[in-house]
This record gives structure tokens, C-alpha cells and sequence, in this order.
């Protein structure tokens, strides 16, 4: 799967904010500059990264990594 620079960006930083919450749904102002939502969106419907109400942030959309989106984020680094 190739990804984009702005996509390997969301993804790395979607998973750093995923552990943090300890899987919960992140909001989108939470991954950085440069990470909008066509680019969450991609990611979504590469099965990388589902949507949902997040917990911490009161019902609000947020984001968190789907198992496939941890491995390829993993492979991002080598």
C-alpha cells in the first residue's frame, strides 16, 4: 500500500494519539497541521482508520487506528 506524505503524517500521529487514549477516538485537531479531512477520509477507506464517537471528548468524531493501520504505520519507520 503507498501512501502519500500526508497520510504517512496522519497515520503515524493518529496511532501516537490512539495509545495515549488507550484506543479511544481522537479528534481531528488533535494529529497536527496538514492533516484535514480528505486525508482522514483516504485513510478510512483504506481500512487503516475507523470513525467514531470518542469517549474522552464527549460523543465528539473522532478517529483511532484499525489493526491493519497499526501494522503499516509500523512499517512506515523501516
Amino acid at each position: 500500500m503507498k501512501l502519500n506524505k500526508r497520510q504517512v503524517k496522519a497515520l503515524q500521529n493518529i496511532v501516537f494519539e490512539s495509545r495515549f487514549l488507550e484506543g479511544d477516538f481522537a479528534p481531528p485537531g488533535t494529529f497536527g497541521t496538514g492533516v484535514g479531512e480528505k486525508t482522514l477520509a483516504s485513510l478510512v477507506e483504506a481500512g487503516l482508520l475507523e470513525k467514531g464517537p470518542s469517549k474522552r471528548h464527549h460523543g465528539s468524531a473522532g478517529y483511532r487506528p484499525t489493526e491493519l493501520g497499526k501494522e503499516v504505520e509500523n512499517s512506515t519507520y523501516k
